[in-house]
């Protein structure tokens, strides 16, 4: 078995999940979400993504064999501040446990490619193909959960864990 923690970060909804995969079967073990307050400034926000990751990693183990984000490449940095932030943020989250990142971040079209078969698929395309993967029937309560399982479910893929539906 390989139990990813797959991070979607962002500093106003990141989402995060736990997917487990055994002998080619994928099974999503937990997803999440936090909601800042984009009038609150950046130190609170990104202090709030931090306490709810803690408390995530927290829950479930600490114990995992791949840790992945996905990647962003913003075009100014008005961009990527917040979310350079909430990636400080989920770092400091994964240090308090002896974690860190353990492969490269993948592209958010990578991740499009791999899950559903095109680097420009929508929202709902993404949300239907990590059904389709793992039988999920539970709720995603925001884009931000399904697509940090997406993000575990790509590199699975990319590392022959799993094999995307035709």
């Amino acid at each position: 078995m390989t139990k990813i923690l797959a991070f979607d970060t962002s500093m106003s909804c990141p989402g995060v999940a736990v997917v487990e995969v055994t002998r080619g079967k994928p099974i999503v073990v937990a997803v999440s979400h936090v909601v800042t307050d984009s009038k609150q400034p950046h130190g609170l926000r990104a202090e709030i993504v931090e306490a709810w990751a803690v408390m995530f990693i927290a829950k479930h183990g600490a114990s995992f064999d791949v840790i992945v984000r996905e990647d962003f490449q913003g075009r100014s940095s008005r961009q990527n501040h917040p979310v350079f932030s909430a990636w400080g943020a989920v770092d400091q989250a994964l240090n308090k446990f002896g974690l860190s990142f353990t492969t490269p971040a993948i592209s958010q079209s990578a991740v499009k490619k791999a899950v559903v078969g095109k680097g420009k698929a929508e929202k709902d395309e993404v949300a239907a193909a990590v059904r389709r993967l793992t039988g999920y029937k539970g709720e995603f309560a925001t884009d931000d959960e399904s697509d940090a399982v997406a993000i575990a479910l790509a590199w699975a893929i990319k590392n022959g864990l799993i094999k995307r539906e035709g």
